[in-house]
């Protein structure tokens, strides 16, 4: 672009950060025109770079520059930024270090390190190198007398550290051999560089602290996060070999443990009112920053981690932050949730940080033995040091007590959110927020610790549980949840049945007792839980879901309920009695809870339930579509609830078999609502709405009229999606199975077209295409010929096969299923059939009759090569020559056929290898009725002696004598003598 451009450019930009939407449409615009021009983005950083021009201007040229950067610097990007205009965009890159608007800078330092991620290190090999030099040469100058104005040094020591930054995180990022090597034979250097930098920081942070300069201190502060963030990836990920390293490579990580341990307690000595200040959150993510350093490198350098001499204290110094917070913990009795407060933790993340960082040395698969028992000299080395340094039999002992009375038991907090907002602790107490619950990250370094360390922990956990039933406190909760969450380990040990009854639950604030009582059957059900014992459980689960106790305890014990009924054990003649009373425990709790969610939970609780008591839930089943009308109504908007609503209608169509024809009427509005495709809402409801529809026709035995309305929605929902296209045929053929006839008569010709529609696409995989042929032989089978006969005439059907067959351009398997729909037509409407042959030019006739002959042997399934003999056999009653030349070479396959399906005997199956539910346990109506139609199909149950002998007699009284037995003349001797011993 001209520099006589420059400012129509800037009004641009003005107008593009206007509140007029009309106005910044236009110059949105007119950027997209300008972007693709040569020195488009040089105007644009020049523009940027220009501190007369208005902050809005700048910070929307810096914006698209960034932008154009991540679509046109790539020099294979389509309207890729020129070379001559890039050579003259990276001299200046470096020059705007001292940009002070914080939004503008950041952008500014995005858009330099995405250039660095194209260009580094292939085209701008130096870039690592003058960054470096940048950034020693501004730190430099900051610490000399140099640097007149400390603001700006300052601000430009940010600038260049989060450029580093930005660039060694994108570094680190990169998988490719070449490019990791780029990083490591980088590191090396810029190490030796942000190092020094880092320690002369903590130095004058020290110092100026200690002459109380705030705002000097906050500055400092800022540069020693800047530095250790990235400080930590290039110690993770720089260094190859640790063992080769510089000696400041290890220095600094030790030297991280005491910054660490100072930085916390300065953050500790703080008042409580003065932590939410700038200051101190950018402390807070400092002391977390070693945190993720030390994460990581356990992560990706697990064994050189517990070698390295300073990760025993810094483990140690987590511990003993562990142990100093865990009082705060339990300060606060259960029975005093609601009058006093527990203590906050000081920094909860730094001790979910160092219950991670103890999990994974206790469980890390690099520490142990391999499946031989071998282990490499390395993990020999680890192992020595975990065993005799930091999992030593008393401090196992510690760490297993300290959790279990601290850590891992119910808190005060939790037992006033039972009080204040017992659905949302319901709600976040299935998620699996451990990084941010110390609770949760405490109980899975527990469970790790208990599975690594049985032969320690087991025999004193087993010991403790079979005191006396105690009073409810923390410890006894804390043991409880032990016993919970160790099941596996515990059940060679522990009777939890008889343990159960000698510990019955105690008072407790909120049913705290019950509560654990419920939550420990739940997690006892699935390791072992004798199945003449789970009446008990059923009782006292159904008792504390009875109304009037806390919804917590509520919930949880229809939650255990559920795990005893979706067990492998569960057996459904046992849990009969309690049937009743679990619904309506189901059907309370969906009056005494608001949240989506947890009404969507009980709705697949009551659907579990259903799905495994199948038909003998009949009893309840009038009550249970009471429901149904509520929970609609209430899931009004909750796409996801309203899934779950069809899920539990169509299990309990399914669980009452043919009984479910009472219920079409009131369900075919909710299936209309799932599968209108004008709705939104259709795109989370149409997959489950026809399944619904699909278990209501295969269990029908009437049609109700509402239910047959649907069919007008089929022609749009065979375009819509392939996911849903299987269901939505296997609907087509549950209707014509069930009521072909008023089908076709209220239907027939838009379903025909559309199943013409999905058979036509050349662009629809060989799968589809067989699946609209499955459905339409259904339909002719199904349905008599003077109905379906005009629907298939009309839109021209048969023509697609015909000319596919005669073309002969697409694969084998698919036109095998061309030619065995043709070959059903004939079969099954010979006259239509016939019709159509005739209708057709002699030529295109003659060639589809020699292509429909080699078809046969592709045709691989004996049912198939059956129905393609009887269909030749069909199309010879004929006087069309093209067809009759052929009749030589439909001898042999009439011969093939006879010979191997035991002659004129009956070849008949009873079971339908397409058909997925033939398998299945639950017989519908729909099975018998394709049992049926499988025991009258021809393919199966014809005499094709008798079926050949009478075509041939046809075709004669149609010929006449003469030609007729001149086309036999044309029949090998050989062939026309095995077909006459066949037929005699």
């Amino acid at each position: 672009m001209s520099s006589d451009s420059r400012q129509s450019v800037i009004e641009v930009l003005e107008n593009a950060t206007s509140q007029d939407p009309a106005c910044m449409a236009r110059a949105g615009d007119s950027l997209r025109v300008w972007e693709t021009r040569p020195q488009f983005h040089a105007m644009l950083f020049s523009i940027f770079a220009d501190h007369t021009l208005s902050i809005p201007a700048r910070l929307m040229a810096i914006i698209t520059f960034k932008n154009g950067i991540d679509k046109y610097w790539r020099k294979t990007a389509l309207h890729a930024i020129g070379l001559p205009e890039k050579e003259l965009i990276r001299p200046q890159l470096l020059s705007m270090l001292d940009e002070s608007m914080p939004q503008i800078s950041v952008q500014y330092c995005v858009a330099i390190a995405r250039i660095a991620r194209w260009d580094f290190p292939a085209v701008w090999p130096t870039f690592a190198e003058e960054l470096a030099t940048r950034v020693h040469t501004i730190a430099h100058d900051l610490d000399s007398s140099v640097c007149g104005d400390h603001r700006r040094c300052y601000t430009m020591e940010h600038n260049a550290l989060y450029i580093m930054h930005l660039f060694v995180k994108k570094l680190c990022e990169r998988t490719l051999a070449r490019e990791r090597q780029a990083l490591r034979s980088t590191a090396p250097a810029l190490f030796s560089v942000m190092a020094p930098i880092y320690a002369r920081r903590i130095a004058q942070f020290n110092e100026a602290l200690h002459m109380g300069d705030s705002e000097g201190s906050q500055e400092l502060l800022k540069s020693i996060r800047f530095c250790l963030k990235t400080l930590r990836r290039l110690y993770v990920h720089g260094f190859g070999n640790f063992e080769s390293a510089d000696p400041l490579v290890h220095e600094f990580y030790v030297a991280t443990v005491g910054h660490q341990a100072a930085f916390y307690e300065l953050f500790c000595g703080l008042p409580a009112e003065s932590r939410e200040a700038d200051g101190c959150r950018i402390l807070v993510k400092i002391i977390l920053l070693y945190g993720k350093m030390h994460l990581e490198f356990q992560k990706f350098k697990t064994v050189r981690f517990i070698t390295t001499p300073a990760a025993l204290p810094m483990l140690r110094w987590y511990w003993q932050q562990i142990q100093a917070e865990a009082p705060k913990l339990t300060a606060v009795p259960l029975e005093r949730s609601g009058d006093a407060e527990s203590p906050p933790l000081v920094l909860e993340r730094l001790v979910i940080q160092g219950l991670e960082l103890y999990r994974n040395v206790v469980k890390n698969m690099f520490y142990l033995a391999d499946d031989s028992g071998q282990m490499d000299e390395e993990v020999q080395r680890c192992r020595l040091v975990i065993d005799s340094e930091i999992l030593t039999a008393p401090f196992v002992a510690q760490m297993s007590d300290t959790l279990m009375c601290h850590y891992i038991p119910l808190k005060a907090g939790d037992i006033e959110m039972w009080q204040d907002d017992p659905e949302t602790w319901i709600a976040n107490e299935d998620l699996d927020h451990w990084e941010f619950d110390v609770r949760r990250s405490a109980e899975r370094l527990f469970k790790d610790l208990v599975n690594q360390q049985r032969e320690r922990i087991v025999p004193e956990l087993v010991r403790a549980l079979q005191q006396p039933s105690m009073d409810f406190s923390f410890k006894s909760d804390g043991l409880y949840t032990a016993l919970g969450l160790c099941a596996n380990e515990l059940y060679d040990h522990l009777d939890f049945c008889h343990w159960l009854r000698q510990h019955p639950p105690t008072d407790s604030p909120m049913s705290v007792s019950k509560w654990r009582i419920a939550w420990l059957i739940g997690k006892w059900v699935t390791v072992k839980f004798p199945t003449e014992e789970r009446g008990h459980a059923y009782v006292a689960l159904l008792e504390y879901a009875r109304p009037g106790e806390p919804l917590v305890l509520r919930m949880e014990a229809i939650a255990s309920l559920l795990f005893c009924i979706d067990d492998w054990d569960f057996d459904a003649t046992q849990f009969k009695p309690y049937l009743q009373l679990s619904i309506e425990r189901i059907t309370e709790m969906l009056g005494s809870v608001s949240q989506a969610e947890l009404r969507m939970r009980m709705v697949n609780y009551l659907s579990t339930i259903i799905s495994r008591m199948q038909r003998e839930i009949a009893p309840f089943a009038e009550s249970i579509v009471r429901l149904i009308p509520l929970l609609w109504q209430s899931a009004a908007g909750e796409n996801l609830y309203q899934t779950a609503v069809l899920s539990l209608v169509t299990k309990l169509v399914v669980a009452l078999g043919a009984h479910s024809a009472a219920l079409q009427p009131f369900v075919a509005p909710l299936v209309q609502h799932s599968i209108d495709l004008d709705d939104p809402a259709h795109v989370y409801l149409i997959v489950d709405g026809i399944d619904l529809w699909l278990a209501l026709i295969r269990n029908a035995s009437t049609m109700d009229p509402n239910l047959m309305a649907l069919l007008r929605h089929i022609p749009r929902l065979l375009q819509s999606s392939t996911e849903t296209l299987k269901s939505v045929l296997k609907v087509i053929e549950g209707h014509a199975l069930l009521c072909g006839a008023d089908m076709m008569r209220s239907y027939g010709p838009a379903l025909i077209g559309a199943l013409h529609e999905l058979v036509a696409d050349a662009n629809m995989n060989v799968r589809a295409i067989a699946a609209g042929y499955t459905t339409l032989n259904v339909i002719v089978q199904c349905v008599q010929a003077d109905l379906a006969g005009p629907a298939l005439a009309e839109a021209n059907v048969m023509w697609t096969p015909f000319t596919r067959i005669v073309d002969k351009k697409e694969a084998a398997m698919v036109l095998v299923h061309h030619a065995g729909f043709l070959s059903r037509v004939a079969v099954h409407y010979p006259q239509l059939f016939i019709e159509f042959l005739t209708a057709q030019d002699a030529q295109l006739t003659r060639a589809f009759a020699k292509h429909w002959v080699d078809i046969y042997d592709d045709v691989g399934q004996i049912p198939q090569r059956r129905l393609h003999a009887l269909g030749l056999a069909v199309a010879i009653a004929t006087t069309n020559d093209g067809v009759l030349k052929m009749l030589p070479l439909m001898v042999p396959i009439w011969n093939d056929v006879l010979l191997n399906t035991g002659s004129s005997q009956l070849y008949f199956s009873d079971r339908d290898d397409d058909n997925d539910d033939e398998y299945s346990e639950i017989v519908v109506p729909e099975s018998e009725r394709r049992r049926k139609l499988l025991s009258n199909d021809p393919a199966h149950n014809y005499d094709m002696k008798k079926a050949f002998s009478q075509s041939m007699a046809e075709c004669e009284r149609l010929n006449g004598s003469e030609r007729f037995h001149a086309i036999i003349a044309q029949v090998s001797a050989e062939d026309l003598e095995v077909l006459k011993n066949q037929l005699s």
